[in-house]
């Protein structure tokens, strides 16, 4: 995985998650606590001027991160290998460091950003949050399962669930928490799904319906 600066990337992130609220969570507040004085008007200059007054601390950063995923990536790429039985581990994944804390992923290119600030160990818990997801959609296209709006609730419900695995929490150093408060319950359903051991594809379908129609746990196969 390529871990690099991305100065261009950012800008595009401050257009994109300025006034973005998603599932609970408001980017736009997130944003302008960490840079009060960012603006529309001002926003390529002030992330021009922003990189060139931190250079030093984010090269630095960028170095800290490579240790992130070389902590990570041997339990991560096993236990994956293990559930959807697949190596994942050459796909070409790149990480780039941000100046905000919105953490986005691109899934058609396998990149994503992490907020520079971070402590240590939060990095890599984003590290593995990210990779996680390239994996679990990678496996659901595989098998013919469309994107949707209940798949990506899903997929950050099975980061809960997975990360906290015992190999890769240790590895992590942190436990994987719901990022989204208003998929709570949804998490909670979906657990249950989990606790019957099934493998993953009838584990993402059987999912889905939990998320979509609210099914309980009596009518679910065993």
């Amino acid at each position: 995985m390529k871990i690099e600066l991305n100065k261009q990337l950012d800008k595009e992130v401050y257009l994109a998650f300025h006034e973005a609220f998603v599932g609970g969570v408001d980017f736009g507040k997130k944003i302008r606590d960490s840079h009060p004085t960012i603006t529309i008007d001002n926003h390529s200059k002030y992330i021009d001027d922003y990189y060139s007054a931190h250079t030093e601390e984010l090269t630095g950063v960028l170095g800290e991160t490579n240790q992130c995923f070389d902590d990570v990536k041997e339990v991560l790429f096993s236990e994956l290998h293990e559930y959807f039985n697949h190596d994942y581990s050459q796909e070409n994944y790149k990480c780039y460091l941000s100046i905000f804390d919105c953490n986005p992923r691109y899934i058609e290119n396998k990149s994503f950003q992490v907020y520079y600030k971070r402590p240590f160990d939060l990095r890599k818990e984003v590290i593995v949050h990210e990779l996680t997801h390239f994996a679990f959609y990678d496996f659901c296209h595989s098998v013919g399962i469309k994107d949707s709006k209940a798949l990506w609730e899903l997929s950050e419900i099975f980061n809960v669930i997975f990360l906290n695995l015992p190999s890769i929490k240790k590895a992590i150093g942190a436990e994987e928490l719901l990022f989204y408060p208003e998929l709570k319950v949804k998490l909670d359903q979906v657990r249950k799904v989990w606790e019957k051991q099934l493998g993953p594809k009838e584990f993402i379908l059987i999912s889905l319906k939990v998320i979509q129609y609210g099914i309980g746990n009596r009518s679910l196969k065993k």
